[in-house]
Formats: C-alpha cells, sequence, structure tokens
C-alpha cells in the first residue's frame, strides 16, 4: 500500500486552495486504504514533534472541507502515518504551506467547486443517469438555459429547486452515480457557479449524524459568510444559506443522509439549484423530491465491472466462471468491485478460483486490502431499533425465495401487523425487497448477514425454527384440509401458543396460498431435516406430497415422499414410516398404472 501512495496517490501541488489541497489529503487516505480516523489517531500521536494521544475527531476534523487553517505537524504526521516515504512528506509540507499562505493573504472569498473526484471505475447505471439529468433540465439558471437551449426556454424562473433523493442498500453505487452525474453535468457547463459536497455521516461507525446547524455553519463559511456574520439559530441559518444561493448555478450533493429531517433545512429554495441527496433509508418523506431507488445490476453490468477493476482479458477469458461471481456477488456493485480487486492482486488465479473463493468464504471474502463488505453490512444493521433487528436476523433462517408477513411473523415470534410493520421499516432501509405485493426477500448477501447474526444467538435462532416449522406445518395442514376434505389427517402436535397458523375463509384461498408458499414449505421441509427435526420434516413433506398428488405432480410427489421416508427413519418413527410407506405405495401405482396405458396405447401414443 505505500508503493501506491508514493506512486499513485494525489499530487498535492496541483492544489489551487485550501479546499483542494483537504480533497488532497483524502484522496491519499483512501490511496492508503481508508483507515479509519481512529486508526489514524493511533499512528499519528507517536509521530508529531511532541508525541502525544491523538483523539479520532481531531484526525476527521482535518479532512473536513472548509477549514481556513491546518495544523502543519499535525498534516505531516498523518501523511508519514499513511505510509508516504520522505520525499513524498516533503512534498506535502511544501503544498500544506502553499495552501495557508494563500488562504492567509486572502486568497478567494468562497470555495465553491467541492466535488469530490469523478469515480475512477463507473460503469452501468444510464438509464439512473439519465433520470438525474432530466431532473437537472428542470433548472432555470442563466447556464441551464445556455446548456439547454430551447429546451430550457420553456422553463420558468417560478418554478421548484430540483431535489433527487438516490436510495439504495449499502454498496448499491449511490454517492459513486450522484458523483458520476454532478461532473457530467459540471463538464458540459451546468452549475458553473457553486458545487457544495457535504458527507452528512449518516451511517458513519464513529462520529454521529452531522447536526444541520453545524453543516449550514461550514456551508455558510465555504461560501464566504465571515464568522461574527452566521447566525446562531437553525432557521436564521437557512434562510441565509437560501439567500446566498438565490440565482445561482449552485449543485449541492448532500451525502449520506440519515433521514429527511437532516436535509430539509439544507434543501436552497432558488429553481437554479440542483440537489442530490444518497441515502441508505428511505427519503420517501421529502416533499417534493424524486426518488430514484438504485437496485443491484445485472448479470451484463456486473460482468462490466468486474472486467474494469479486474482487467477486460481475464473476465473474457472464462465468461462463464465471470457471470458466476457476479451471482455470487447478487449483483451489489461495491462486492463485485471487491472481488475484482482481489482477483486484480492475484495473478495466479483463474476466475474460477474467484468464485471458489467467495463461495466458501462467506461475506469474509468480499473483501480487498484494507475495505470489505461486512463493516458497511454491519452499519446499516446497527442503524436499526432492537425490535427490527431480531426481525432480520429471524428472516436469515429463511431458507425460501420469498415470504408473506404471517412467515416472517412465526419466524420473530410476533402477531402479522407487528410483522408487516418492521417488513416495511426494513424495506425503508433498504434490508429486504419487495418483488410483489405483500410478497419480501432478502439480497442473498444480506441473507448471509443476517444468518450469521442468527446463529450467533442459537437459542434464539432454535426459538424462531421451532415457530417457523409449526406455523408451516398447521398452516398446510389447514389449507390441505379445504381443499380436499377426504384427505387424511396426521395426528400432529398441537401448534403452541406464539404460533399463530393461517386461517383460510374458503377453498379458493387456500390454494391461492398453496400456490404461493410450495416452494418455502418444501425449503422448510429441508430446513427441518437439515437442522434434526426429523418430525417436523416428515409431517410437513407429507402434507406436500398429498397437495403435489391433486395437481398431477407425479415426480415431485416422488421426490417430497423419499425425502419424508428419510426423515421418518432418521426420526425412529414407525407410525410415520407406514405412512408415507402408504403414500408411496400409491404413487408408485399410479405410475405403473400410466406406464401401463402407454403402452397399450403404442408408440404413437409415447
Amino acid at each position: 500500500m505505500t508503493q501506491n501512495v508514493q506512486e499513485h496517490g494525489p499530487d498535492p501541488r496541483r492544489a489551487a486552495d485550501l479546499a483542494e489541497f483537504i480533497a488532497a489529503l483524502d484522496e491519499l487516505r483512501l490511496w492508503a486504504g481508508a483507515p479509519s480516523y481512529r486508526s489514524l489517531a493511533r499512528k499519528v500521536g507517536p509521530l508529531l514533534r511532541s508525541r502525544q494521544a491523538v483523539s479520532q475527531s481531531t484526525i476527521g476534523d482535518v479532512f473536513q472541507p472548509g477549514r481556513k487553517r491546518l495544523n502543519l505537524d499535525l498534516v505531516v504526521a498523518i501523511v508519514r502515518a499513511l505510509g508516504a516515504d520522505e520525499a513524498t512528506v516533503a512534498r506535502w509540507r511544501t503544498a500544506c504551506v502553499a495552501a495557508q499562505a494563500g488562504a492567509k493573504n486572502g486568497g478567494p472569498t468562497g470555495v465553491f467547486r467541492q466535488l469530490p473526484r469523478v469515480p475512477p471505475l463507473f460503469t452501468g447505471r444510464e438509464r439512473e443517469l439519465g433520470e438525474i439529468l432530466a431532473l437537472a433540465a428542470a433548472t432555470t439558471g442563466p447556464a441551464s438555459r445556455a446548456y439547454l437551449g430551447a429546451f430550457a426556454a420553456g422553463c420558468t424562473e417560478g418554478g421548484a429547486v430540483a431535489v433527487c433523493a438516490i436510495e439504495g442498500m449499502g454498496g448499491a453505487g449511490k454517492t459513486y452515480l450522484a458523483l458520476q452525474a454532478a461532473h457530467r453535468l459540471v463538464r458540459a457547463g451546468k452549475f458553473a457557479d457553486v458545487q457544495l459536497y457535504v458527507d452528512l455521516r449518516g451511517f458513519d461507525p464513529e462520529r454521529p449524524p452531522a447536526a444541520p446547524a453545524d453543516v449550514l455553519d461550514g456551508l455558510l463559511r465555504t461560501l464566504g459568510v465571515p464568522v461574527p456574520h452566521i447566525p446562531d439559530g437553525l432557521g436564521e441559518r437557512a434562510a441565509m444559506f437560501r439567500d446566498r444561493l438565490h440565482g445561482k448555478d449552485a449543485l449541492i450533493l448532500l451525502d449520506n443522509a440519515a433521514h429527511e429531517d437532516q436535509v430539509r433545512d439544507l434543501i436552497p429554495s432558488s429553481p437554479s439549484c440542483l440537489v442530490l441527496i444518497t441515502s441508505r433509508r428511505s427519503l420517501a418523506g421529502l416533499d417534493g423530491a424524486a426518488l430514484l431507488a438504485l437496485d443491484t445490476f445485472a448479470v451484463d453490468d456486473a460482468v462490466d465491472l468486474l472486467a474494469a477493476v479486474a482487467g477486460p482479458a481475464r473476465v473474457a477469458a472464462e465468461p462463464a466462471a465471470a457471470a458466476r461471481v457476479a451471482a455470487l456477488c447478487g449483483g451489489l456493485p461495491l462486492a463485485v468491485a471487491l472481488a475484482g480487486a482481489r482477483l486484480r492482486t492475484r495473478p495466479a488465479w483463474r476466475l474460477t478460483d474467484l468464485a471458489e473463493h467467495l463461495r466458501s468464504g462467506g461475506l469474509d471474502a468480499v473483501s480487498a486490502g484494507g475495505r470489505a463488505l461486512r463493516p458497511v453490512l454491519d452499519l446499516s444493521y446497527a442503524g436499526l431499533p432492537e425490535p427490527a433487528r431480531t426481525m432480520f436476523r429471524a428472516l436469515g433462517l429463511h431458507t425460501g425465495d420469498d415470504f408473506a408477513p404471517q412467515t416472517a411473523a412465526a419466524l420473530a415470534g410476533t402477531d402479522p401487523a407487528t410483522a408487516h410493520h418492521l417488513l416495511e421499516r426494513l424495506q425503508d432501509e433498504h434490508l429486504v425487497r419487495q418483488r410483489s405485493f405483500g410478497r419480501y426477500s432478502l439480497h442473498g448477501l444480506l441473507r448471509a448477514h443476517a444468518r450469521e447474526l442468527a446463529h450467533a444467538q442459537p437459542r434464539e435462532a432454535e426459538a424462531a425454527v421451532g415457530r417457523l416449522l409449526a406455523f408451516c406445518l398447521h398452516s398446510a395442514h389447514r389449507a390441505r384440509a379445504l381443499v380436499d376434505p377426504c384427505a387424511r389427517p396426521l395426528d400432529l402436535e398441537p401448534p403452541g401458543g406464539d404460533c399463530h397458523p393461517m386461517e383460510f375463509a374458503d377453498r379458493d384461498q387456500a390454494l391461492r396460498w398453496w400456490e404461493q408458499e410450495t416452494p418455502g414449505l418444501l425449503a422448510a421441509a429441508r430446513l427441518a431435516a437439515d437442522r434434526g427435526r426429523h418430525t417436523a420434516a416428515w409431517q410437513l413433506l407429507v402434507v406436500i406430497s398429498d397437495h403435489l398428488l391433486l395437481q398431477g405432480r407425479a415426480d415431485a410427489r416422488l421426490d417430497a415422499l423419499t425425502a419424508a421416508l428419510d426423515s421418518a427413519r432418521a426420526a425412529g418413527d414407525a407410525a410415520g414410516e407406514t405412512a408415507v410407506l402408504d403414500r408411496l405405495g400409491v404413487t408408485h401405482a399410479g405410475s405403473a398404472a400410466v406406464h401401463r396405458v402407454a403402452l397399450a396405447a403404442g408408440p404413437a401414443a409415447g
């Protein structure tokens, strides 16, 4: 990593002012593997001319845009702690002195071009980019009209500020998309007056979310307002901010927002402005904002990103393995980028080796250098209230593709109404998704994360599995009785007080339930067998097999009964073995009869 810092890191001598120097210093930290402020603080203290303990907040303050001066000794120690050699340290010292001198001599009255660098390996998201560019067309500043020509002529000065909230799970590439759009607009001549960037720290592991009043204080300083003239109150600061940006072609990027209340006062009112906001949390309550939810990449886009990071030749040589890597990463851009970075540093690996590494290594395999996926997911989980955490952990134990709130309620040990509320909360946090109304699912990597969290609390996990199996078994038994009243009932243990099986109004409702839940019921039966709950496994498979018989799915019924027989024998349940063998006999007899009819009909019928 030291070699990267020295050979390829940013050149501080290109910084035109103190703000650009601070941005370059932050870029140097990224080149050094993005160490946390806490870890930097431990390294920096002994490197100061007067050795002393340094807090992580002291280190974090150095990297804040809008600062008016820097401690030279602290900056030099940070550069050394990031692994730079003495020649590189000397360049940074000289550049820091020059930037400070420019600030003392007056320099610019404000720092108006704060955007971090354009993402170097941006791929895909063309549709989403197009939506942001179309929204930018609604702004009505002079540069906007020059850029948009006749289209902008129809815009009125009385329009509202354009706001786009970019949402998605951690690692979906929200900040990359916002920066790509911002730089593309600026290169095209848009928003030439002001470009502001603020990290709101909505999901920072070391510091609390930025307070709106503090953010406005920094923004007003950046815009050249003398410190004594900045008012104390939040409302007054917001009003001054709006006044300063009125009529200006301004782009404001508010990154990592915690919630709507954090950003409301940071939005100017002038229709000449564009505000881009990124968040892992839904900002649907933000009036007038266009909401842009980022999903994971399709396979082709994920493979393109993998090729951009690891090299196109290696990816082109093993297209099937590349698609497998994309699938193992779930199309999550951060996961794909980390997998590609690991492959790039392993020249002896094939993509097949990378796929096996990801398959066998779990979440810990999705890492490269000092970056990893697990901390990103941990932050999203840590921001949840405890009931939502309990639900998230429980969902990791569900092995089906999707589930209804009633199933989630059984897993979490709550009622369906509460489960529905918690699922909606998790969806707002982009930790579950809803492909169709009333059906929820987890991204594969989030499922793996939730499963790990669940297994870390074994008693809770065992109780959740028990409730799930009781719910599935008794619900399926009730549905089968409605669909086929002549079916032979099973002698089941009562469901227990914390299990609330489905209740069906009529046969049609039971049939619809079977149609939706059969894959999940089969997954629950496999889960029961895997966890040694063989009585529940054979009973559930028998009930499922009876429904498969009604559907005429003989092969699927035979597979279910074969697995049921294994579980009945593993449970040492003679009565269960007899029930399964009886149904197997019926299945084989029916298959033989069909075979005889086909033979009698002759070759044409076959």
